[in-house]
């Protein structure tokens, strides 16, 4: 089995193509050591070239969750009666990572015109690491887990 990881723009578009096909992610958050991991409809701004995730929590535990302990990880994955393994795994750490944006924040404009529907309360999560698992990779050479450090 290989260790070969892509180079980096060939990733970068496995990574865009597989968030584009998505639409369910599953947010783990975390506080005083109790876990919660929440399922939600998920968007990215498909005119970036970026890896920027966008969710409209409901005021909430996982909320309070973020701002008690700014560390998340995602879990994106294609079901298993579609006949592939592949998933995705992102960690996003920090306050300057997870923006939470209000109407009348910079940036709250931009993003409720990615999500669906009108929202009072918007995440943007800015990735620092995204991890794909693809078994197809193999046939190409490579690692089926490929990984990007943004």
């Amino acid at each position: 089995m290989s260790n070969k990881q892509m180079p980096e723009e060939e990733i970068k578009k496995e990574i865009r193509n597989y968030l584009r096909q998505r639409k369910v992610l599953v947010l783990c958050t975390c506080s005083n050591n109790i876990p919660r991991a929440t399922p939600m409809d998920f968007y990215i701004d498909k005119k970036a070239d970026d890896f920027n995730i966008y969710v409209g929590p409901a005021p909430g535990r996982k909320v309070k969750n973020i701002e008690e302990n700014p560390v998340v990880s995602i879990g994106i994955y294609t079901p298993m009666d579609i006949g592939k393994v592949q998933g995705m795994q992102i960690t996003a750490t920090g306050k300057d990572r997870l923006n939470f944006l209000r109407e009348g924040d910079e940036g709250f404009d931009h993003a409720q015109k990615i999500v669906r529907g009108k929202r009072k309360l918007l995440l943007k999560i800015i990735p620092e690491k995204i991890e794909l698992l693809d078994y197809d990779f193999i046939k190409k050479g490579y690692s089926r887990l490929q990984f990007l450090n943004l």
